[in-house]
Parts: C-alpha cells; structure tokens; sequence
C-alpha cells in the first residue's frame, strides 16, 4: 500500500528548513539545492510542492509571519488594551533564539523585495496586517481611556513598528547591543509615552 504523505506537514518541513537555510547563508546564499538537503530531500521532491524558489522563499516568509501572529493571539488572549499590546509586541521582538531566527528572515527578505515586485508586493501586504494589529490594539485602548487624551493613533503605530523594524535590524547585526532586557526597557519606555497613566497632570506643569 503506498505512503500517504501529509501535504501540508511536508511543505511546514520544507519551509523550516529554508528558514535554516536563511539565517545560516543569507538569502543570496539560499538555493533549492541547500534547501532540499537541508530539508532531508532531493530537489526533485520540492518540486511537487513549490512551483519555483520564490514561491518557497515567499511562502516562508507569510508562514513565519503566521506563527508569529498565532504566538501573538495565543498570548493575549483574553487581555485587552495596553496589557494586550505589550504581549503582542513582545512576541514581535527578538528576544530569544526562535524571535531571532523570525527577525534574520525578515530582514534578509528587505533588501531582496527591493529588487523582487513579487515579493515586494507581498512584503508590503504582511506590513500592513501587523500595522493593522497594532492600530486596532491602540484604537481599543483608547475606547478604555487608557492612553494619553492627545495620542495621534497612527503616529503612535509608526512608533511601534519602528521599534520593531529598528531593534529586529540590530539584533541581527550588532546582537550585543540590544539584549533582550535592553529591548523590553525600550518596548516599556515606549509604552510609558502612549499610556494616559503616565500623562502629566495640567496643573503640575506649571507648577
């Protein structure tokens, strides 16, 4: 009786190990060659589950994202507003080895969608997905009067997403410069600016 082989299971194993592949070789370095062993199969093999190597290397990409958005509910579930926030944020820093690898994907795929209008496109439209997580976390606190009555909402995601954009592009190039208690002190720092409970009264200002 033939092997029934799991489809999706076997495309996760593919695009695991092109995530290996990445982060030890960069992805001018990436090829379907390395990937196959890397992934334990012959490059003929990937074939029956990717067209060609930009749609596994943006397959890896839109797969990494979604692990982190699945980390990112699982976490704040059940929380609301900034505490809610906070966590999702956490989980988009790179704190930890598995945070690392996501970040060493992410901004290997910046320089190639420069020059890719495919994956540009698609680079764009995970932008927005977290972009539009990060609004709606802010829009909700808000609505619960825990941010600053003056807060402009957008520029306030900007900030966000620069923190994350901004310490993901150290902690892979200069990873001692930003220890995980540096970026969680920077990430609380930012937070303080956001929150209503760090607001300074009127009436202290002139004091």
């Amino acid at each position: 009786m033939p092997k029934i082989v799991d489809w999706e299971s076997r495309r996760d194993e593919v695009l695991a190990a092109t995530w290996r592949v990445i982060a030890a070789h960069g992805l001018a370095g990436t090829t379907i060659r390395k990937i196959a062993k890397e992934a334990g199969y012959s490059p003929g093999v990937l074939a029956h589950y990717f067209s060609d190597k930009q749609d596994i290397l943006g397959s890896a990409l839109v797969l990494a994202h979604r692990r982190v958005g699945d980390r990112m509910d699982r976490k704040a579930e059940g929380r609301t507003g900034l505490a809610a926030l906070r966590l999702v944020m956490i989980e988009a820093l790179p704190l930890d080895r598995q945070r690392m690898l996501e970040a060493q994907i992410e901004v290997s795929f910046w320089g190639r969608a420069l020059g890719t209008p495919e994956l540009a496109r698609l680079q764009n439209a995970e932008f927005e997905r977290l972009w539009g997580r990060l609004r709606r976390l802010l829009a909700d606190a808000a609505s619960r009067g825990e941010v600053r009555a003056d807060l402009d909402i957008e520029a306030a995601t900007h900030r966000l997403v620069a923190l994350i954009d901004g310490l993901s592009v150290e902690a892979v190039l200069y990873p001692a410069r930003v220890p995980a208690e540096r970026q969680l002190a920077l990430l609380d720092e930012l937070m303080d600016t956001i929150s209503a409970a760090s607001a300074v009264p009127p009436a202290a200002i002139g004091s």
